[in-house]
């Protein structure tokens, strides 16, 4: 899947090419919420979740940049 075949997807639908086909890459815990990467054919997502309240609120879809950049020094590629 491509990050444009990605977006056209409802909110919702979203999350099941990440359970499907995302390689989970890295966790990344800051203020009781974790962040997962998932890496995905071409792109990236980020998927927070509240540890306390066991929900997603939200994730950040992204190909390169200061996201990437954060896990670079933890991640081997």
């Amino acid at each position: 899947m491509k990050l444009y075949e990605f977006l056209r997807l409802s909110e919702v639908e979203q999350y099941n090419p990440v359970w499907s086909f995302g390689v989970h890459v890295d966790t990344h815990i800051k203020d009781n919420i974790a962040i997962n990467l998932y890496s995905i054919n071409d792109f990236y997502c980020e998927v927070y979740y509240e540890m306390k309240t066991n929900k997603i609120p939200y994730k950040q879809v992204f190909k390169q940049g200061a996201r990437l950049d954060k896990y670079l020094d933890r991640i081997k590629i």
